[in-house]
């Protein structure tokens, strides 16, 4: 392992997130075609933190290098996407087709460099637009909500006294460019942080009517922030959940009543969030990650505890596909 990578990972207890975007609440019919089982991600270093998909293609992101990697529905061999290095290295993504890019988290693990949410192009692959996150903000997860783009700031571990945990917003002029927007705080709620160290705030999902939901990494906790009619954030609320999570790291919206939860220790859980009730899904290795398709969930298995305690990774890494359990 990179030696600056190692060295931030011992500080941080990395988690890093998913993306989430507006849920189907009527889900797109399947494909023709069923994709496989797995998908190979190549490298013996990627530690696919992030994926997120684009009509039927899938998208990883590598926390250690950087670099994206794209499967094209019926072919589902990786391609490069976003060359390592171009981002020191790639927490959450998000594809947002309105605007025809994808967004990344472009993080450095040493916190030398400032994070930045930067956009591609989906079409030909070019850098469209960079925005730098203030404060020493660290970038784990986007959301889209509307035509405007959410991230959380899971804060930067080696500041001290420690920075709160927020969610930013950006608002562009068009819904459907990139370009030109402004990237301001539009929550800093005591309840994204806790007294835990590590990663604070990281996961994201919009329920697609009211609320956004959020994740505590290091403690465990699931937060709810509802949307007030003028756009601002009302204040946050801690949601009660039937067992502890376990490093809680990517969130993704099933329906406007279910959330699936990757925790990081393997269990791909879903929460009922009307009542807390915590239900096992799966169980893979070590996810980060996760992404509905149609009738299927697609599940990274980003390895992160490994790599953070500098054990070699069981390679090839790969992005599992589960089917979607129908609603109760």
């Amino acid at each position: 392992m990179n030696k600056r990578v190692g060295a931030a990972l011992a500080v941080l207890s990395l988690g890093l997130a998913t993306v989430a975007v507006a849920p189907p609440v009527s889900a797109a019919p399947t494909p023709p075609g069923t994709p496989p089982a797995t998908l190979i991600v190549p490298g013996d270093n990627f530690h696919p933190e992030s994926v997120t998909a684009a009509g039927w293609d899938v998208y990883a992101a590598s926390i250690v290098t950087g670099a994206v990697v794209r499967f094209r529905q019926g072919v589902w061999t990786a391609e490069e996407f976003v060359p390592a290095g171009v981002n020191l290295g790639t927490a959450g993504i998000l594809a947002d087709r309105a605007r025809d890019v994808l967004w990344t988290c472009g993080i450095d693990l040493s916190f030398q460099t400032p994070t930045v949410l930067r956009a591609f192009s989906l079409t030909t692959k070019s850098i469209v637009a960079t925005y730098t996150v203030p404060d020493r903000g660290v970038c784990a997860d986007i959301a889209l909500v509307g035509g405007d783009v959410f991230i959380t700031d899971t804060v930067d571990p080696t500041q001290s006294p420690a920075l709160p945990g927020r969610i930013l917003k950006l608002t562009t002029p068009s819904p459907y460019s990139a370009v030109g927007g402004t990237l301001s705080v539009w929550s800093a709620d005591p309840a994204f942080s806790q007294p835990t160290g590590g990663l604070q705030i990281n996961g994201i999902a919009y329920d697609g009517r009211s609320s956004l939901y959020t994740t505590n990494y290091s403690g465990g906790r699931l937060v709810r922030v509802d949307i007030a009619a003028d756009g601002s954030a009302r204040p946050a609320v801690v949601v009660p959940v039937s067992r502890p999570l376990q490093n809680p790291d990517g969130i993704r919206m099933l329906d406007t009543n279910r959330l699936v939860v990757t925790e990081n220790a393997g269990p791909v859980t879903v929460i009922d969030v009307r009542t807390g009730a915590v239900t096992d899904y799966a169980t893979v290795d070590q996810p980060p990650s996760v992404v509905r398709v149609g009738d299927w969930l697609w599940v990274a298995e980003g390895q992160i505890l490994r790599l953070q305690t500098g054990q070699q990774p069981n390679l090839p890494f790969k992005i599992r596909r589960l089917p979607v359990e129908p609603t109760a």
